[in-house]
This record gives structure tokens, C-alpha cells and sequence, in this order.
């Protein structure tokens, strides 16, 4: 990406966040609120990626923050009704921020991620996978496991899906998002308080009417070649 030129993020953060930039000027992850149980392999090897990509840290950050880049026609994922009753602290903050220091990948990909599998490069693939696993008494809880550190199988393939995980970066479907490693608050564009107990935001995984959710790793698929 061209050095100096401005890409517009959304990310949905809690007021607190909201009032530790306002207050510092700087908003970083705090690691505090991040579920390392269950994002920890992940996160990891984001970070690892970030560094690969010559995106570094250099407020001292350990994580990165998450923001949304495209979704559809939009940048971020619309409001939906709020069929769970779900109560939302949130606010959206709208920033610019310098193309290099920003790492793009596919939403839908990462999916695979985290539940540790492999990202497929066509449609063929997925399924190839999912039968030698299988032949090897892997399951998909077994692979999940493995990205939440919970009872690891030896004979779990890691090398060969981790290998596989930087072809989220390769952009194939309609929704991206972006790894930053801080906000600066001379980059905030807008702010905007989200209190509408109607709605919920900032996700493009909640809930349907049915009680079911989207299944991002089959949507995926559409993409891929056969």
C-alpha cells in the first residue's frame, strides 16, 4: 500500500475506550478485555502477520485493534433489530488511517481460522480436509481446541493449516476488516453514541429470527474456484 494515503475505518468500541482516547489521545487494545482462551492462537499469529507486513507496533501495543473496512456497499456492518434483547454499550468511531499501517484480511476466511481449519484455496479443498481429518479421528472439535489451547490432539496437522492461513489476506469476498495497532484521536472523523436498545451493531454475525447465524466458511466457498 502507497505510504501517506488515507483509508476510512469503522470500529465499534465501548464508551470507556471512547473516553481513554478522548482522555489520552491514543486508543491501544487492552489486553485485559481480550479472551485469550479463545482468540489467543489466532491473535497470535495475527500479530506475527502484522510484523511479517512491516506493520508495527510502536506505542508499546501487544494486540491489535479490530475496525471494519468494507461490508457489501457499506464500510461497516448496519444495524440490526435486536431480536435477543442484547444490551450494547457501544459507541462507532469512524477514522482515517494510513494505508501502511493498516492489515487487511478477509472476514469471511477467518472463520476457518478460528476454528482451526485450514483456509481453502478453491472449493475442493474444504471438503479434502475435512475427510483426512476425519480418516485421522480428528474432529472439528479437536480443531477448534487447538486454537483455544483445550486438550491439543498430537496428530493435528498444524503446520499444514497454519500454512494455509495467510490466504486470508488475499481478499475473495465482500466483507474485510482491518488490524490497526492504535486509533490516534487527531484520526477520528465521527463518533457516534449507539443507545438504540432496538438495535444491535457493529456485528455482521447476530442472530437470525430462526435463532440460527451465518455460516461464513460456506459463504466463503461461493468465492472460490472449483
Amino acid at each position: 500500500m502507497k505510504k501517506g494515503v488515507k483509508m476510512k475505518l469503522i470500529t465499534f468500541q465501548t464508551k470507556e475506550a471512547l473516553k481513554v482516547l478522548q482522555k489520552d489521545g491514543i486508543l491501544k487494545a487492552n489486553v485485559a478485555h481480550i479472551d485469550l482462551q479463545k482468540y489467543g492462537v489466532p491473535y497470535d499469529w495475527i500479530v506475527h502477520e502484522m510484523k511479517k507486513h512491516k506493520i508495527l507496533p510502536k506505542q508499546g501495543e501487544q494486540y491489535p485493534l479490530w475496525a471494519w473496512a468494507k461490508c457489501g456497499s457499506s464500510i461497516g456492518p448496519k444495524k440490526k433489530k435486536n431480536i435477543n434483547q442484547i444490551t450494547q454499550n457501544l459507541v462507532k468511531i469512524v477514522f482515517a488511517k494510513n494505508t501502511n499501517e493498516v492489515l487487511l484480511s478477509d472476514y469471511m476466511a477467518y472463520s476457518f481460522i478460528l476454528n482451526g481449519q485450514i483456509v481453502p484455496k478453491d472449493k475442493k479443498e474444504y471438503p479434502n480436509f475435512l475427510k483426512q481429518m476425519e480418516s485421522q479421528g480428528i474432529s472439528l472439535e479437536d480443531l477448534k481446541n487447538f486454537v483455544r489451547h483445550q486438550k491439543i490432539k498430537p496428530n493435528i496437522p498444524i503446520n499444514e493449516i497454519q500454512k494455509s492461513w495467510p490466504r486470508i489476506f488475499d481478499l475473495k469476498s465482500y466483507v474485510h476488516q482491518a488490524c490497526v495497532w492504535n486509533i490516534k484521536i487527531s484520526e477520528v472523523i465521527t463518533t457516534d453514541t449507539l443507545d438504540d436498545p432496538n438495535y444491535i451493531y457493529g456485528t455482521m454475525n447476530a442472530k437470525r429470527l430462526d435463532g440460527s447465524r451465518p455460516d461464513w466458511k460456506n459463504e466463503y466457498l461461493k468465492f472460490l474456484s472449483d
